[in-house]
């Protein structure tokens, strides 16, 4: 019985190496500066949730590569969870603000400010390999402020 006991207990330290050991590695978020710009133009498209845990699609173009960053934001079929936050009610359709103030926190955060007071802020965190932009694997992760909602957003860069 003892001899049982000790293969599990055996067993379960090499499961949880080896589990441990698949796990992806913690990344750090880049600092963006002036020069590293361009890695934030095209089209990011994640998820956003709602204070309340309702999601939805958000997407991010950035049209250029300098600041102050250019672009527009959107929100895609907004549920109706949701559209009961916004005083004119979006349920079932979109919403889209324009931004020309996109610029870069003193931490290296990205910060866009819309119309109306609606504002976001996201952290760069690259994927491990150098082309990981590129490739999908970097995030735009962070938070948001929309006409009185609060939320949180990742988005992925999309290939061209």
């Amino acid at each position: 019985m003892r001899n049982v006991s000790c293969i599990i207990a055996t067993l379960l330290l090499l499961v949880e190496a080896i589990v441990g050991g698949c796990a992806s590695v913690p990344t750090t978020p880049t600092i963006l500066t002036k020069d590293n710009l361009p890695i934030l133009e095209g089209r990011w498209e994640g998820s956003a949730v709602f204070a309340g845990g309702v999601s939805t699609t958000v997407i991010l173009n950035t049209y250029n590569d300098s600041l102050p960053l250019k672009g527009d934001v959107s929100i895609q079929n907004i549920p109706r969870e949701a559209a009961n936050i916004f005083s004119g009610g979006f349920e079932g359709s979109g919403w889209e603000s324009y931004f020309d103030t996109g610029t870069i926190t003193d931490q290296g955060g990205l910060v866009i400010r819309g119309r109306g007071g609606n504002f976001g802020e996201f952290s760069l965190i690259e994927g491990r390999s150098k082309r990981s932009v590129l490739e999908g694997e970097s995030k735009l992760d962070g938070w948001f402020y929309l006409w009185g909602a609060k939320g949180a957003a990742t988005l992925h860069k999309r290939r061209r």
